[in-house]
């Protein structure tokens, strides 16, 4: 059907002291069994309750978690569940605090929530006693993120309890997860501060929110929250909210981030107080974040890398989801296929486990969103969001080729100052317009014969889809400078305007086209792994000969331009003169005949879209890339 298989589980399970508190029982699931919990299959469909690892889906919920499903992937057939698992027996006779609450986690898949579940508070453990129960808790799940739970149990202290969770009444969804129970009294007001949250970057003059997301961890309902952040000076604020038992909010510090000049700051966050009292737990009230203000705006480009592989049948959405970024925003996109599977031939093992991508097709964006699964609205919703985020590095290429092998230069223009930098650039070499003849390039298709709804006209071609009609575009190539970039290309100190530069060198496979390659720029923060900016460059722009005087002399004006540009200080002869956009698409060719030395060439741009372009000028075995803005 529709489903990737995001889970790649491990059966773990461990029991633990969770949390501040007085605390009866807890479980997060992380040792390897159900620990006492029991699972019944009331319907028989031999499916139930497991303890899985989904730290794929959410790192929080660690190694071990109680799933159930309503979707078969390994049979892609929707399940029907009614499945039923059991606390151990949970001892409240002894309770002489006035409150005792129950929390969880709760899951589900963002694409297909509305799984349907109840929990019963049950003094028996016998499965048919607790069924003909009435439900403590029933719901539909609307919610598509990880969500705190917490339920009153106050009712029950003096009893020796059971706590079951029944997994039915809904069909052709995906999973539901639980984790993290804990059984405890809770004191008056405590709060924990989750995280805090800034732009890495931001300009100079501009005001920055600082996000601050809590989690109510006592029993009152917090009204309001005091917060300090210090960069070398104080910034309290008491904070108006309202949080409830075991919910989770975020907020904005009042005071916004903002400096007149281009600075570096670390900023300590702590929360003070709760409802005007001292916090009773204060050791997880404190963060901090690094901040640097920019003196001046750079592009923000946003790498995609997707993975993919010709053995997987939903893959096809991948690719017409890059496709439809590539073609509706071709300035600002960047998209990496980074294939997988033993079949594949256009595997980069490198590329593949350095991603970390388990669930396909999936992505990571800018390094920072991690094997999320991927659909159009996906992309477009992360880049939208990504695309707005202020940059301190501007990128950019320059290259020379001899025969087959490639010299890029890449430069990186920096716009802040950093004491201690920890910085890599790195090259992506990837390839449009691949093809080949055997079994490992035909593409599995579970679109085919529309099973599966309209996608970009693979619902049209068979399962699998023959080599000879498949062509695969954006395909990892090679890593010049290794996954996380290379080691020494950025200096440790930086100030404001300063170029670092690495030149890297590719020698081109006889079996790849150089005219359908990209150059991938890429500058990574080695503390936190996300790709800072990005740069796609078309690799034969570079690839201009050494010896050539073009490279040296040759200049366009105006640039910007608008309805043309000149090229002047040619010698004579012959030119061809080609602007390519940014993914390496020839918008316009003209052929100049016989140039007089120190002519001047005008070339209309009028009717070419605003944007970013290439302009290529060559006369035999010569020629010169410039770039050209068109407004």
């Amino acid at each position: 059907m529709k489903k990737t298989t995001f889970l790649t589980f491990t059966l773990l399970l461990i029991m633990g002291n969770l949390s501040f508190g007085q605390t009866y029982y807890s479980e997060n699931f992380e040792g390897g069994s159900l620990n006492g919990w029991i699972s019944n299959d009331l319907d028989g469909d031999t499916h139930l309750w497991d303890v899985l690892n989904a730290s794929s889906i959410d790192g929080s919920l660690g190694t071990g978690s109680l799933v159930s499903f309503s979707y078969d992937d390994a049979t892609s057939a929707p399940l029907t569940p009614d499945n039923l698992v059991t606390s151990p027996a949970i001892d409240l006779t002894a309770v002489t605090a006035s409150n005792v609450y129950f929390l969880y986690d709760q899951l589900t898949a963002s694409s297909w929530p509305d799984e349907h579940y109840a929990i019963y508070i049950t003094t028996s453990n016998d499965p048919a006693v607790i069924s003909a129960a009435t439900p403590f808790y029933e719901t539909d799940v609307a919610e598509v993120v990880l969500t705190n739970k917490a339920f009153d149990l106050s009712s029950f202290i003096g009893q020796t309890v059971y706590i079951s969770f029944r997994h039915f009444s809904c069909t052709d969804r995906y999973y539901l997860i639980l984790d993290n129970m804990e059984v405890k009294s809770l004191p008056l007001n405590d709060v924990q501060l989750i995280s805090s949250d800034i732009a890495r970057y931001g300009l100079i003059n501009v005001a920055n929110n600082l996000s601050l997301t809590f989690k109510n961890k006592g029993s009152n309902l917090v009204n309001n929250i005091t917060v300090n952040w210090n960069d070398g000076a104080d910034h309290s604020a008491t904070i108006p909210t309202s949080i409830g038992v075991g919910e989770t909010v975020t907020i904005n510090h009042p005071t916004t981030v903002q400096y007149a000049s281009v600075v570096e700051k670390t900023l300590a966050v702590t929360a003070t107080q709760v409802n005007g009292s001292a916090d009773s737990d204060p050791s997880n009230n404190t963060s901090s974040n690094k901040f640097n203000s920019i003196s001046q705006a750079s592009v923000k480009n946003v790498l995609f890398e997707e993975g993919t592989g010709t053995w997987c049948g939903w893959c096809p959405r991948g690719a017409v989801a890059m496709n439809y970024m590539i073609t509706t925003y071709p300035n600002q996109f960047i998209g990496v296929a980074v294939h997988n599977g033993s079949t594949d031939p256009m595997k980069l093992t490198a590329y593949d486990t350095a991603a970390g991508i388990t669930g396909f097709p999936g992505m990571n964006v800018d390094r920072v969103v991690k094997n999320e699964g991927v659909s159009q609205g996906l992309m477009v919703s992360h880049f939208n969001e990504r695309k707005l985020l202020a940059t301190p590095v501007n990128l950019s290429a320059s290259g020379s080729i001899v025969g087959s092998a490639i010299t890029i230069n890449v430069s990186a223009t920096f716009r802040t100052v950093f004491a201690a930098a920890n910085l890599r650039l790195g090259v992506i070499i990837s390839e449009d317009g691949v093809h080949g003849t055997t079994t490992g390039y035909r593409q599995t298709n579970y679109y085919a014969a529309n099973a599966n709804g309209p996608m970009g006209g693979f619902e049209s071609l068979p399962n699998p889809v023959p080599a000879a009609q498949m062509t695969f575009d954006h395909v990892g190539r090679a890593l010049l400078g290794g996954y996380s970039g290379q080691s020494g290309s950025v200096p440790v100190t930086i100030t404001d305007g300063q170029m670092a530069s690495y030149t890297f060198n590719y020698t081109v496979p006889s079996t790849s086209v150089a005219a359908n390659m990209h150059a991938v720029l890429v500058l990574i923060d080695q503390a936190t792994g996300e790709v800072v900016n990005a740069k796609s460059v078309v690799l034969n722009t570079l690839a201009v000969d050494s010896n050539n005087y073009l490279k040296d002399a040759v200049q366009i004006y105006p640039n910007p331009a608008s309805d043309y540009f000149n090229i002047k200080n040619l010698k004579g002869g012959d030119y061809t003169i080609t602007i390519y956009d940014m993914l390496g698409k020839a918008v316009q060719t003209v052929e100049s005949k016989n140039v007089v030395e120190n002519d001047t060439v005008t070339i209309p741009v009028k009717g070419i879209s605003t944007g970013e372009y290439i302009v290529n000028i060559a006369s035999g075995t010569s020629s010169t890339s410039l770039h050209l803005l068109v407004k």
